[in-house]
């Protein structure tokens, strides 16, 4: 057997395992602070630390975004929780590990140039959301029935993800949309406008942002792999938390047109919610249950999954972090 590969076997045996790079794939479902921790875990180096190296994809529409994790398509994805919630309750093998607040981010914009002031006066009119059951799409059809407006009063188009419906706003096909943080873009760049009172917040709808979601499959196959994952997620949120310089020069990458002033006043607002340990909470969880509807206010057994963030806890590891 040639030297080198001698060399490269005793290696194996006696790098610790996170010496040994894995390849993860890893998507969100639009572009706004919540959605960029994956971007920010690469690009800060703090995913290579722990061992892994990362592709990190933009796939508008929740619905499809769990379809592809469910597949073994994705390793880790932040999503919107109602397709989620959705596919565990139909038997569907996908699972929470965190969530980083308990507030919805969804919201209505206008286009620069509308009159509608109030969410009552869109009855009638056209509203765009990325897909049906997606996070926007429940949040609206809540909202609909908490304003008393009846939902063939109507028309809610399916836009196929968050360009879509930004792209909407901006040609003027529509102009009513929903969106989550990432319609801050568009009013950054003069293109939208935010509908006063009718963000889920102000209304009163508590929920979930960006709930970093796997699958059981995964844990049960390399349980260290996926609390080495969340490892290098949490000392992320520090990073986010403590280096608003780098953070804002990150994802300025990624949110072409906004500047690095406005990202970080945008991520501000993240932070004052932001939990310190990011446990999903069913109170929050069931907000977003009722918002979807009737019939669907047991949260499926094994949808959240703290197992890891407990053992972590328990390890010291985020009390270590945050006195660095």
């Amino acid at each position: 057997m040639p030297a080198n590969w001698i060399l490269a076997a005793i290696l194996i045996l006696v790098l610790p395992e996170h010496a040994l790079t894995q390849k993860l794939l890893l998507a969100h479902v639009a572009i706004n602070p919540g959605q960029g921790m994956l971007h920010l875990a690469k690009d800060s180096g703090i995913l290579a630390k722990y061992g892994f190296t990362a592709e990190v994809v933009l796939i508008p529409g929740t619905p499809r975004t769990i379809q592809a994790l469910i597949a073994g398509d994705l390793d880790y994805v932040t999503a919107g929780a109602p397709a989620s919630l959705r596919a565990r309750a139909q038997g569907a093998d996908v699972t929470i590990l965190s969530t980083l607040s308990n507030y919805s981010s969804q919201r209505v914009f206008v286009r620069p140039d509308s009159t509608l002031s109030s969410f009552k006066d869109l009855k009638g009119k056209i509203i765009g959301v990325t897909q049906y059951g997606s996070g926007g799409d429940t949040f609206l059809r809540a909202a609909l029935r908490k304003s008393g407006i009846k939902e063939p009063e109507v028309t809610i188009l399916q836009m196929g993800g968050t360009p879509g419906v930004a792209q909407g706003l901006e040609s003027g096909r529509i102009e009513v949309g929903v969106l989550g943080d990432s319609g801050m873009l568009l009013v950054f760049r003069g293109r939208a406008k935010m509908m006063k009172g009718a963000s889920a917040r102000e209304m009163g709808f508590r929920g979930t942002d960006a709930p970093l979601t796997t699958t059981e499959r995964k844990l049960k196959a390399d349980r260290g792999a996926v609390v080495r994952f969340m490892h290098a997620y949490l000392e992320t949120l520090h990073y986010f938390q403590t280096n608003k310089a780098g953070t804002a020069r990150i994802l300025s990458k990624y949110m072409r047109g906004v500047s690095e002033e406005h990202i970080s006043l945008w991520c501000d607002e993240l932070r004052a919610t932001l939990k310190q340990i990011p446990y999903p909470e069913e109170e929050a969880l069931r907000a977003e249950m009722e918002m979807m509807g009737p019939g669907n206010m047991q949260i499926p057994a094994g949808y959240i999954n703290a197992s890891v963030l407990d053992e972590i806890r328990k390890s010291g590891f985020i009390d270590k972090i945050h006195k660095q």
